[in-house]
């Protein structure tokens, strides 16, 4: 049996690339994100009375994890096993223990906070916050949460047990911290959503990261990120826009 899913919609967000995205939704509260309807669901009536809901489950596609030909998308390969980052990479779990992206059904799901409903003239974008999802990713539906029902307070988490944990100290250069509040009135969240991601190190957990002089960076917004890591504290060395 074939099923085709026609995405409704695509996320637009601060995560331009997958690194240094947050690997749960609501890990960084304060991040970013719309999502614009394609014109065939772009309907005021398809919304009417979701405004009344504070949170959304989003379910999407990992894009990048499969090929586009031709117009048409597909699938890349997925492995029955997989290393999650909570258990740093040293153990694998069954892929569908995971949220790992690489699955036979490239399926995400996250839940986040939806901040309003906003009618354009290119019909309703969703205001939302805690968002984990790359930039143009595309949407297949959305829901809302239901906390009499989707909260389940004595559920086992697994492996995941307990929050990861957010050790690492955030500090900026005299020079990121002048960008950032050059940048402030344009984004106003730039430096809470930046301490969140750094926070939750969104380094590899398998590779050596002990070398204090190498520089990681990420894309965020329309910024090119530079930071170093020394005896758990972070550096942010540079903010530099495109």
């Amino acid at each position: 049996m074939d099923i085709h899913l026609r995405p409704i919609g695509e996320i637009r967000s601060c995560f331009k690339e997958k690194f240094g995205i947050p690997r749960q939704s609501n890990l960084v509260a304060d991040a970013p994100g719309t999502m614009l309807f394609y014109p065939e669901f772009a309907r005021e009536e398809a919304v009417r009375s979701l405004d009344g809901f504070s949170h959304v489950w989003i379910l999407f596609l990992f894009h990048k994890t499969g090929t586009w030909s031709s117009g048409s998308w597909s699938p890349g390969p997925w492995s029955p096993m997989v290393r999650p980052p909570r258990l740093r990479g040293n153990k694998k779990v069954g892929v569908f223990a995971s949220r790992s992206p690489f699955r036979p059904n490239p399926v995400g799901i996250s839940c986040v906070a939806l901040k309003s409903v906003e009618m354009t003239e290119k019909g309703p974008v969703l205001h939302l916050a805690g968002v984990d999802i790359l930039d143009r990713t595309p949407v297949v539906d959305v829901k809302p949460y239901l906390s009499y029902s989707d909260a389940l307070p004595h559920a086992r988490d697994g492996f995941a047990g307990s929050p990861p944990k957010t050790g690492l100290t955030v500090v900026f250069s005299d020079r990121a911290a002048a960008r950032i509040r050059e940048r402030a009135a344009e984004i106003p969240n730039l430096e809470a959503v930046l301490r969140g991601i750094l926070e939750n190190d969104p380094r590899p957990a398998y590779k050596d990261n002990t070398d204090p002089d190498r520089i990681y960076g990420i894309r965020l917004y329309d910024m090119d990120i530079k930071w170093r890591v020394f005896d758990e504290t972070v550096t942010v060395i540079s903010t530099e826009t495109d």
